[in-house]
């Protein structure tokens, strides 16, 4: 399996795991990176600093920021050093976001504003049918639809009520899968009522 596909199975599975259980140490750690810079260690382990994250995740400043203990931090950062997030800078010992870092914050925000947003009345349909050389992809595309709490009609058919990310259409094109996926948008679907259902 390629690194590519291993990554993006990588970023699927850390969001849902953060959607379904909340924020853990790994991805404060993230987050606080990409907010304060190398500065984000100053002033552990009695909290993290305050950082603009908490109020766009969860609509308030004063959302309880995390305690956490020296150890917990160290060995948080020491794992995510070696999955290639995380870097320290040989000089300075600071520790800064690697690109890899950056795209897999940037991933789980994206798909957080997407699933925050009203749902603006409109169903999404994907049909695909990858081909057997490609056969690994496919449970790639089944996690991301699950993400964005699709729900299954048929085998390769999946309904539903948020657009599915530019940058996962980029993706698709970038893996070569993107002639074998079709997002329909509509507004307008028969027996909505009991389609509607799936979501609850």
């Amino acid at each position: 399996m390629s690194r590519q596909y291993l990554f993006q199975k990588k970023k699927c599975y850390f969001t849902q795991r953060l959607f379904d259980k909340g924020l853990n140490a790994a991805a404060c750690i993230l987050f606080a990176l990409k907010e304060s810079g190398e500065d984000f260690l100053r002033g552990l382990p009695s909290s993290y600093p305050e950082f603009k994250f908490w109020k766009d995740m969860f609509g308030a400043a004063d959302y309880p920021k995390p305690s956490l203990k020296d150890e917990t931090v160290r060995i948080n950062i020491q794992r995510l050093i070696k999955d290639g997030l995380v870097a320290q800078e040989q000089k300075s010992r600071k520790f800064l976001l690697t690109k890899k870092g950056k795209e897999l914050v940037d991933y789980i925000e994206n798909r957080y504003q997407i699933l925050e947003k009203l749902w603006d009345g409109k169903f999404r349909i994907v049909i695909f049918d990858i081909p057997e050389v490609f056969k690994s992809w496919r449970g790639n595309i089944r996690q991301e639809l699950l993400l964005l709490q699709f729900q299954q009609l048929q085998r390769s058919v999946y309904i539903g009520k948020y657009p599915v990310p530019e940058s996962f259409c980029r993706e698709l094109d970038e893996w070569n899968l993107g002639k074998y996926v079709f997002i329909f948008t509509v507004d307008k679907i028969d027996r909505e009522d009991n389609i509607l259902k799936l979501f609850t």
